[in-house]
């Protein structure tokens, strides 16, 4: 079974690495690399959802021959949602599970900062705060100069509207909120019930918003758990 996952904001592959090396023999974890980042650093970021979605459904198009599911992380999971629409708009084969961490539901007023348009100084600032971004980027000003770009593309993103082709889906949703997440805390996340027509189960985990790297260990458990059960039913038809 394949897993593409998608990323938070100015996320890369690299932040999925220790994720990758947890997983089964029976998962192939492909976590997807988008425009702007690590190496596809100079290519420009992508400022529309849409755009990028766009992108992403030509990417993943060949790699569609077997059972997959989809993880959004945080902006990840905004994405994610108008990918499997524009899959189902398409007619390709649609993903057995969608997996969605960190991000309010769509249709909730987002908790981001709305800080893309803010100035260089005071964009930086409210980085730092939200404590997804490497120390050695903070403290690097070419680095920083070079990944802005990308960050704000992103934080734009993260925020507009997701293109719906059929409401809701028929894919189930599991739904993984950071108990102490100030952006998308449980109460946020189980909203996402409203995009599925097929079953939602929401597992709060102990954390804040990246949870992904303070509990790795639940965090993968939560996901092999929901996607092992997919892998043997389809083994058993094979």
């Amino acid at each position: 079974m394949r897993l593409f996952v998608l990323p938070f904001a100015g996320g890369g592959v690299a932040q999925f690495q220790a994720f990758c090396r947890a997983a089964p023999e029976w998962l192939d974890i492909q976590p997807v690399q988008l425009p702007g980042r690590e190496n596809r650093m100079f290519e420009p970021p992508v400022e529309s959802l849409d755009e990028l979605v766009e992108i992403l459904q030509s990417e993943v198009a060949p790699h569609l021959d077997r059972p997959y599911a989809i993880l959004g992380y945080s902006m990840g999971s905004r994405i994610s949602l108008g990918l499997v629409h524009a899959l189902a708009a398409a007619g390709q084969p649609l993903p057995l599970q969608l997996i969605v961490a960190a991000h309010a539901a769509p249709a909730l007023p987002s908790r981001l900062p709305q800080i893309d348009t803010l100035d260089s100084e005071t964009f930086w600032n409210l980085i730092a705060g939200y404590e997804g971004t490497p120390e050695e980027v903070l403290c690097n000003d070419e680095l920083k100069t070079l990944v802005e770009p990308t960050l704000r593309a992103d934080f734009s993103v993260a925020r507009q509207a997701v293109t719906r082709t059929s409401a809701p889906l028929d894919v189930p949703i599991l739904a993984l909120a950071g108990r102490h997440d100030p952006y998308a805390g449980p109460g946020d996340m189980q909203s996402w019930k409203n995009e599925t027509s097929g079953s939602f189960h929401l597992q709060i985990i102990d954390g804040g918003h990246f949870f992904l790297h303070s509990h790795l260990q639940i965090f993968s458990s939560c996901v092999f758990e929901a996607l092992k059960p997919l892998s043997q039913q389809h083994g058993d038809r094979k």
